[in-house]
């Protein structure tokens, strides 16, 4: 009979998923079978985690990019790196970016696998240990975090590639091979009815449970699934201009908000969202951790720092989204000569802009400094990141300190704040609106987070005209949000990708002791109507010929 080794039990399931075989014919080496995995509560606790496992992070998970390197607010210092072809006409069916339809269909069966298997067990030779009830009350609770985190999966899939297989079941291989796409409203609707359930049962925490685990799904994180997926559904790539949808997507997102003190959540100072101890803050919904690491650090730290690479550029167009500390936006031509004085704090906590002591000594960005051109892989925009990189970490001779904790942020309560206001200026047109069922206007939820602790941004003002909030809100989503996975997303549910074509930079001289700055236009992306969904891969069309190709693929 063949066997399942428990320390290869996560690596064989996921072969599993994917290819279909039979759990028994597998690995001619296993050493559990399928009964002794099902009868094992810790055996059958991998299999959830096997499940987490999908999960993605982005700390240059795209051939040592981020997403954001395929937005405005960021280039990739590397030209072989594929995230180039999102930018320079090269991406096609067969020419992928991010290719992740066989990833998270392998995460979809996983979770299916999980649901169909375990259904009714009971670990009746546990029944006499003193923590069964323990047990039984996780075990319990794993079928509802995995219908989450498939959900999740199929989310991560519509918003790519819009109609999509939709399965519930486990296929094998021939039936996985003959299915048709499903349309993504109705895949949509499955989130949503799977998240509205799941906020009824999932619970706010873990404090209760033995393990008492932190990175599980919890109720705040369906709601806020929820609120992410109602507001995609109600812009305009993926509908009508629609009010009631709208409106979904409000109550979707105020129904986090009202209930925020009971749910655990609330801002916090800004730099803590992006820290080693983020997973321990109020405003972290859901995070998905990736281990003690240095790698992140030594790709994104400036040429001319010890261990420092170069990857994720911000450009001069992210650097002038932020406000001046007044509240009033940047401009330019005002502020050419000391560009970086008095502005929105938000910028030096995610940008590493010229003469900031960076990580530990002042950066010198101008041509001919210690981290600037004609240096090779030095930054070509003017700036180096500095969100979710760690300074405490250090690759210099005698280092004690060179890799830390990394959590990425799936979702936090900052978005939640902001999809409210964007979702209530769209239904009722008003950014003062409020009412007895929307007991926060837009205005004012948008105001909560430039005036979180440690930013202090002065409010939008009263009398601002819904065209002028509109397109302030968008901007606080953008700077609010950078380097998180949100802005490649937002300009295409937007329908605003064309907007983002011209690149810019900025030219740092220096004359003695006299710093110039010039901004020039670093590169024009390419940008066509078929970019705002994902081409099917080629790949999966030649496995079954019932899927279709995107319009323009």
């Amino acid at each position: 009979m063949k066997k399942i080794r428990t320390k290869n039990i996560i690596l064989l399931l996921s072969l599993l998923m994917m290819t279909g075989c039979d759990f028994m014919d597998c690995d001619e080496s296993d050493n559990f079978t399928k009964q002794e995995v099902l009868d094992s509560y810790t055996r059958v606790k991998q299999l959830v985690t096997n499940v987490y496992g999908f999960l993605k992070a982005d700390f240059c998970s795209i051939d040592g990019a981020m997403l954001d390197a395929a937005t405005d607010d960021a280039v990739h210092i590397y030209n072989s790196s594929n995230i180039q072809r999102f930018v320079d006409g090269t991406w096609s069916a067969n020419n992928l970016v991010d290719n992740v339809w066989a990833h998270y269909y392998e995460g979809i069966r996983a979770a299916n696998f999980y649901l169909k298997e375990t259904a009714g067990l009971t670990f009746d030779e546990w029944k006499y240990s003193d923590d069964y009830e323990d047990i039984m009350k996780e075990f319990t609770n794993y079928q509802y975090e995995v219908r989450f985190l498939r959900a999740y999966f199929y989310f991560e899939l519509i918003k790519r590639y819009r109609n999509i297989p939709f399965v519930l079941n486990v296929l094998s291989q021939d039936e996985a091979n003959g299915v048709n796409s499903e349309s993504y409203e109705k895949i949509a609707k499955f989130i949503v009815d799977e998240c509205s359930e799941l906020t009824h049962i999932l619970p706010v925490d873990y404090n209760n449970f033995s393990a008492k685990e932190k990175g599980r799904v919890t109720r705040a994180a369906a709601m806020a699934l929820k609120s992410r997926v109602t507001l995609y559904m109600a812009s305009p790539l993926f509908s009508e201009n629609s009010e009631d949808k709208w409106k979904l997507a409000a109550e979707a997102a105020y129904d986090i908000i009202k209930q925020k003190d009971d749910l655990g959540l609330d801002l916090v100072p800004y730099p803590q969202i992006f820290n080693d101890e983020n997973n321990k803050k109020a405003e972290v919904i859901l995070y998905r951790p990736t281990g003690e690491s240095g790698s992140f650090e030594k790709a994104n730290y400036p040429i001319g720092v010890e261990g420092g690479k170069t990857s994720t550029c911000p450009t001069q167009n992210l650097m002038e989204a932020y406000d001046m500390k007044d509240g009033t936006p940047f401009v330019w031509d005002d502020h050419q000569a000391n560009p970086y004085d008095n502005r929105d704090p938000r910028m030096k906590y995610t940008i590493v802009c010229n003469g900031m002591k960076w990580p530990v000594d002042p950066v010198e960005i101008w041509e001919g400094g210690a981290n600037g051109l004609p240096l090779q892989n030095a930054t070509t925009t003017g700036y180096y990141l500095k969100k979710y990189v760690n300074n405490t970490i250090s690759f210099e001779a005698g280092s004690t300190v060179t890799k830390k904790q990394h959590n990425w942020v799936l979702f936090r309560y900052g978005e939640i704040l902001l999809n409210y206001a964007e979702a209530m200026i769209n239904a009722f047109h008003n950014p003062n609106y409020k009412d007895a069922v929307y007991n926060m206007s837009a205005r004012e939820a948008v105001n909560l987070v430039r005036g979180r602790t440690n930013i202090a941004l002065p409010g939008l003002p009263s009398d601002i005209t819904e065209q002028d909030f509109v397109k302030r809100l968008k901007n606080e989503r953008r700077v609010e949000l950078a380097f998180e996975g949100h802005r490649f997303w937002d300009v295409r549910r937007w329908k605003e990708l064309k907007e983002t074509a011209n690149i810019y930079g900025v030219k740092i001289t220096k004359n003695n002791e006299t710093i110039n700055y010039e901004k020039f236009l670093l590169e024009t992306r390419v940008v066509t109507d078929n970019m705002y969904f994902y081409p099917i891969p080629n790949t999966e069309r030649f496995k079954n010929m019932n899927l279709g190709q995107n319009p323009g693929w």
